[in-house]
């Protein structure tokens, strides 16, 4: 685990449900570099690509720390849409992956799951990524990486991989699959019960991020706990 600075860790607490992801990432990978405009931050770090993480309390700051700035990376995390048109005034979008943020409000009892998940081995990042439908954001070395450093969980028939779920780089709940001859009998919704409570187990927020046309899954979640918070992007700008 990483540690921000004390005095960076301080202000982003004073928002724990903005900064979830912030924090949650800079939980896992170091900082590289950060600018800051009184409370407001654009903190750099380096998963896949090197993000800069938004943690921006209003306009004019997020205009001044983009300056300061100056695009040293093209990659942007915890993007909300108020923020595009500044990130765009001198760039285009090459990307954006536009997600709901879900998240369990502190002190919500979740029911464990009822099925046996265990921990996934980095062994099968390469079958993970196979049956991804996001491969145009992800890649073998990536989801090696989250299972290296961070909870999973699989669920396994006789010896075989059939379900799972582990985190993303800010410490999101995601991944979720099911191969298709096993869906509807529920090993999802325990999937993600399983990994919810074991993120609640370490006193660390659990929340997941999902586009807000999955439909099915945005209602397994509420009726797992889960509650919406805000609409997130992920933006490549060129």
């Amino acid at each position: 685990m990483y540690q921000l600075q004390t005095n960076i860790q301080e202000i982003l607490n004073n928002d724990p449900i903005q900064n979830m992801a912030v924090i949650g990432f800079f939980g896992n990978y170091k900082l590289d570099n950060f600018y800051q405009k009184d409370k407001s931050f654009l903190l750099l770090g380096s998963s896949d690509y090197t993000w800069a993480y938004c943690s921006v309390q209003n306009k004019e700051d997020l205009e001044t720390l983009i300056e300061n700035m100056d695009y040293e990376t093209s990659y942007f995390a915890n993007v909300e849409d108020w923020m595009l048109p500044i990130l765009t005034k001198e760039k285009r979008i090459e990307w954006r992956l536009t997600t709901e943020r879900l998240y369990i409000p502190e002190g919500k009892e979740v029911e464990p799951s009822e099925i046996e998940c265990k921990h996934i081995d980095k062994a099968l990042a390469g079958f993970i990524y196979s049956n991804s439908a996001y491969k145009d954001f992800t890649s073998v070395e990536y989801i090696c990486d989250r299972l290296i450093k961070d909870i999973s969980a699989g669920y396994f028939v006789d010896g075989e991989l059939v379900g799972w779920a582990l985190t993303h780089d800010d410490s999101s709940i995601g991944f979720l699959n099911i191969i298709q001859q096993y869906r509807g009998q529920g090993i999802g919704e325990n999937i993600l019960r399983y990994l919810t409570t074991e993120r609640i187990k370490t006193n660390r927020p659990a929340f997941v991020n999902i586009e807000s046309q999955n439909i099915q899954t945005k209602k397994m979640l509420a009726k797992i706990g889960y509650e919406f918070d805000r609409k997130v992007s992920w933006v490549k700008l060129v």
